[in-house]
């Protein structure tokens, strides 16, 4: 019996053309697919380390790609009567002038020093600022209130805390990091000063690009499945036409090609919809938790197939899903462009979890959007407000961004 190969042996049996083909084969293969993570990495990586850019005019909020982290916050003017009020407003509103540009210019360059995200990257960090219908009420400028902004209805699954809902202003703050969102709203907190008072405030997350093995995928929402499919998208010619608003009116011209933003803060009962089996939760949205598409589909960006029907005659998408009642056929046409992000609050003394969702929805009118939508699902029964409770609501004006120049409602102030 021959004796068995030493590890010397067959290096030596390999020689140099051995060597060599291992270097340009194996070790060249390492090589490729390490470049190949690389630049799949540096990709994730680069809304972390960018400015925040936007374009022809929308909010930051509205940015590509969408934040990982925000912080929305309601604020109320200080002031009993309408002339402190009207003095609280402008000197926000001027204050943030000024602070806002230099954030989205210089990111974290522009906080303070010993700022919590010193040292950090700009993170594509963002600020969208909106003005609630109660400023416009507490300052005098009730003729300059848009029609869009009336109050918005009750809807079916509200359970509304009035400590969660409403205010004069909003701070909306994207950032892919929180202590750079967090950062930059204590910066643009302690600028107003005592002009205003918070109202309610709520963090959002969703997953990073960084953690994502296909960062350009739709996330998933806290139940699970994958929300945002049928999202506008802002290369669609339709996109600012459902988005932005027109006032040819002189009174409302401040918001010509704004857009309003409902902000919803949705608890979700987690405990009683993860006791339900994969078939019940997915017949409850209208898509398959695996992959998103829609129940009978093939693939996540699948139009859903109302009329289908299964051999006894049932719908295969459900009569109450989620889906079927939220698709234009429904809701006659109304769209938004949704931004949703999750909370976690923990847990109460009761053990109940305070979590959820984020919500907002961008449009060009709420009462053709939000409302319309929202009625449609109330009327059709929706399955998902089982499993879901509106605790807050608020509703904001947010005029077009417009780089260098005073915010618009500075005129009538």
């Amino acid at each position: 019996m021959s004796p068995a190969p030493t590890r010397r042996g067959l290096l030596t049996g390999l020689g140099a053309g051995g060597l060599a083909g291992l270097a340009a084969g194996g070790l060249a293969g390492h090589t490729v697919a390490d470049r190949a993570r690389t630049g799949e990495e540096e990709a994730a990586l680069a809304p972390s380390r960018a400015r925040a850019r936007t374009r022809d005019g929308r909010p930051p909020a509205l940015a590509e790609p969408t934040p990982a982290h925000v912080h929305v916050l309601a604020l109320d003017l200080a002031g009993e009567d309408t002339g402190q009020a009207r003095r609280a407003a402008r000197e926000t509103l001027l204050a943030w002038d000024e602070h806002v540009p230099a954030l989205h210019e210089d990111g974290t360059e522009a906080l303070p020093e010993g700022s919590p995200a010193q040292g950090l990257h700009p993170a594509s960090l963002g600020v969208t600022v909106g003005i609630g219908p109660g400023l416009l009420d507490r300052t005098g400028l009730e003729r300059h209130r848009p029609g869009e902004l009336e109050d918005l209805p009750s809807f079916a699954a509200d359970d509304l805390d009035p400590d969660h809902c409403g205010g004069d202003l909003m701070l909306h703050v994207g950032a892919e990091d929180p202590v750079v969102a967090g950062a930059a709203v204590q910066h643009l907190l302690g600028a107003a000063g005592d002009h205003v008072r918070v109202r309610w405030a709520l963090p959002g997350f969703r997953r990073t690009a960084a953690a994502a093995h296909d960062p350009a995928a739709t996330p998933r929402n806290p139940m699970g499945h994958i929300d945002g499919t049928v999202n506008p998208d802002p290369a669609e010619a339709l996109f600012d036409h459902q988005v932005r608003a027109v006032h040819p009116e002189p009174d409302l011209a401040w918001m010509d090609a704004g857009t309003y933003v409902v902000v919803r803060r949705i608890r979700m009962l987690l405990d009683t919809w993860f006791s339900r089996t994969t078939g019940e939760r997915e017949a409850v949205i209208g898509r398959r938790l695996s992959d998103g598409a829609p129940l009978g589909g093939d693939h996540e960006h699948d139009l859903p197939d109302l009329a289908a029907r299964h051999d006894d005659g049932t719908p295969v998408v459900p009569a109450d899903a989620h889906i079927r009642l939220a698709s234009p056929e429904s809701t006659r046409g109304a769209r938004t462009v949704r931004r949703g992000f999750a909370y976690d609050l923990g847990w109460d003394a009761g053990g109940h979890h305070r979590a959820g969702m984020l919500f907002t929805a961008w449009q060009a009118d709420p009462r053709r959007g939000f409302t319309a939508l929202q009625q449609a699902l109330d009327e059709g029964g929706d399955a998902l407000n089982d499993y879901v409770r509106h605790e807050g609501s608020a509703l904001f004006a947010v005029p077009a961004a417009d780089p260098g120049r005073p915010h618009p409602l500075l005129d009538h102030l």
